[in-house]
């Protein structure tokens, strides 16, 4: 490689590229006013992984490898370059000479790398941090935070932004933290808003809401923990805790003689896991549920799965009554060739359509037109975010079936919402 790897410890030696390693970084490190950390990734772990799938995983060192061997081209010898983990390399220069020698590495990365002798092209990110008054740990964590940034906004390099990272870390610990949220009695709980017939104005089911009590930050918005769920692991206990809780609401209910069904938002990542159907069926006969009372929601990325244990799973919740609905229509990957074979009973509209029929004639035109055609493909339609009366009336005039929103009812907790039916069950 170049002369930088002589009179190394061998533990302190990367065995594929042969730069010094994490534990060198570690170890060498010291803090230099003026210094800047550069830190080097080469592609984004997923797109790594796609990049594998390709051209075979055997190629991952070699594409390692030429990805040392492009950064030592361009650098000086005297410079340090550490291999920090597989896809990351860092080093330390003077701010002075960043900006052009930056430039100079976009261009040599611009140039394909040789992987055996596959012409592989890597999308590097390029992060800085300022070495200042900086510990080793932190300016390697601020190196790849700004590496991030450089990758999420597109950028030739990005300088480690405080702000920004404050809410990764807080990401981070949100996901850390959510195990235990799941295993506590006090931190989750369900808000259930319910759904009503837009012809009569009864109420016919109510969607159950996940709501997060985090012990330090408060209440934390779905919109944040949802998608870090997601993302990860986390989302199959998130889902398993959240069906026990819904149906068992949906038994006490019904117990009570509340004629109520309960919709349960559900990952498609959750129907990837064969068994899925059994699982909730184990449920609904655990606190005494008719299956035709549950409705499943899922979102349009259950329609792009290619996976056939994703259409297994389907079929066999259908099977046993279940009823699925294919949630946030129109704002993903869902078209028509879609919905003419989706294995699916319910269609729920947006709310970004919803909210723009009294003030937009074609949305008003594109919302009547996708009703018109889910009726003709059999399948019942929900409009979701009705905020208005005018909203109300135009959607009922169109035949919409069923209507949700804060106009007839915000989210509330299950103990007032029997209440609020009780008292009054048709809208007026």
């Amino acid at each position: 490689m170049n002369h930088q790897c002589t009179h190394r410890p061998m533990g302190r030696l990367d065995p594929i590229t042969g730069l010094p390693n994490r534990m060198e970084f570690m170890a060498s490190y010291r803090p230099k006013p003026g210094a800047q950390l550069v830190m080097l990734t080469l592609s984004d772990p997923k797109q790594f992984d796609e990049l594998l799938r390709a051209i075979g995983h055997e190629h991952a060192e070699d594409f390692m490898r030429a990805g040392a061997v492009r950064l030592t081209e361009v650098m000086a010898p005297a410079i340090d370059i550490y291999h920090i983990s597989i896809l990351s390399f860092a080093f330390i220069m003077p701010f002075g000479a960043m900006p052009d020698l930056l430039h100079r590495i976009n261009d040599q990365f611009n140039k394909p790398l040789t992987c055996g002798r596959i012409p592989v092209t890597a999308d590097i990110a390029l992060g800085v941090a300022d070495c200042q008054d900086a510990d080793a740990a932190f300016v390697l964590r601020a190196g790849l935070a700004a590496a991030r940034d450089c990758r999420d906004t597109g950028r030739d390099w990005a300088r480690y932004n405080r702000k920004t990272d404050t809410a990764h870390q807080r990401g981070f610990l949100l996901l850390t933290h959510l195990t235990s949220a799941i295993k506590a009695d006090d931190q989750l709980y369900l808000h259930f808003q319910p759904k009503y017939d837009m012809a009569s104005g009864e109420p016919t089911s109510a969607e159950a809401l996940l709501r997060w009590r985090h012990p330090v930050f408060g209440n934390v918005p779905p919109a944040e923990f949802a998608p870090l769920a997601e993302a990860t692991a986390h989302i199959h206990p998130l889902t398993e805790w959240v069906l026990h809780h819904a149906i068992s609401q949906a038994g006490a209910w019904a117990a009570k003689g509340l004629r109520l069904n309960t919709a349960i938002n559900v990952s498609p990542r959750n129907l990837a896991r064969r068994g899925f159907a059994v699982q909730v069926a184990k449920l609904l006969n655990c606190y005494g549920v008719e299956p035709s009372r549950i409705e499943l929601e899922f979102t349009e990325g259950v329609l792009v799965s290619n996976d056939p244990v994703v259409l297994e799973e389907l079929r066999a919740l259908r099977a046993t009554g279940i009823r699925i609905a294919l949630d946030d229509f129109g704002t993903g990957f869902a078209n028509f060739s879609y919905i003419t074979h989706l294995p699916a009973d319910i269609i729920k509209i947006d709310k970004s359509f919803i909210q723009k029929i009294t003030t937009d004639p074609r949305a008003a035109m594109v919302v009547r037109s996708l009703i018109d055609l889910a009726h003709e493909l059999d399948y019942s339609v929900v409009a979701e975010g009705i905020e208005s009366e005018k909203a109300y009336a135009m959607l009922k005039s169109w035949n919409c079936d069923e209507g949700q929103g804060f106009y007839m009812s915000p989210p509330i907790d299950p103990t007032a919402l029997a209440l609020k039916l009780n008292q009054a069950p048709a809208l007026a």
